[in-house]
C-alpha cells in the first residue's frame, strides 16, 4: 500500500512539473519572440490580432485567397467586432505587414496576405516554437 501511494505521489508531482515547464516555455516564448519578431509582436498584442495572424498565415501557406469579408466571418464577434478586425488589418497594411489585393473580377472584394518579408518572419517564428 505504501509503495502504491508513494508511486502515485511521485506521478502527480511529475505531472505538475511537466505542466509548469510547458507554461514557462510558453511564457518565455511569448516574451522573447515579441521582441524578436516585429510582425508577430503587432498581431499578438490582442486575442483577435493573434487569430488574424494565424488565419492569414494559414490561408497564405495553403495558397488560398483570404478576403476581408471571409476574415471577419472567421473571427467570432465575441472576440472582436467586424470593425475592429477591419481596423487591425488597415493598421497592419499601413505598417507594411500586410498587402491588400483587389480581385480582378470583383473590385469590391479585397484579399489580404503578408508582405513577403513578414511572411518569412512568421514562418521563422512558427518553426522556432516547435508545434
Amino acid at each position: 500500500m505504501y509503495f502504491f501511494l508513494k508511486t502515485l505521489v511521485i506521478y502527480f508531482i511529475n505531472l505538475v512539473k511537466m505542466h509548469h515547464t510547458k507554461s514557462k516555455k510558453l511564457i518565455d516564448e511569448f516574451l522573447l519572440n515579441n521582441k524578436d519578431y516585429e510582425c508577430v509582436n503587432f498581431f499578438r498584442s490582442s486575442p483577435y490580432g493573434y487569430l488574424i495572424l494565424l488565419y492569414i498565415h494559414y490561408y497564405q501557406i495553403n495558397n488560398k485567397n483570404l478576403s476581408l469579408a471571409k476574415l471577419t466571418e472567421l473571427i467570432p464577434t465575441r472576440i472582436a467586432s467586424n470593425l475592429t478586425v477591419l481596423n487591425t488589418v488597415k493598421v497592419g497594411n499601413e505598417s507594411g505587414f500586410l498587402i491588400k489585393e483587389s480581385n480582378d473580377l470583383d473590385r469590391r472584394e479585397v484579399s489580404i496576405k503578408f508582405n513577403k518579408i513578414y511572411y518569412d518572419e512568421v514562418n521563422k517564428w512558427l518553426e522556432s516554437i516547435n508545434i
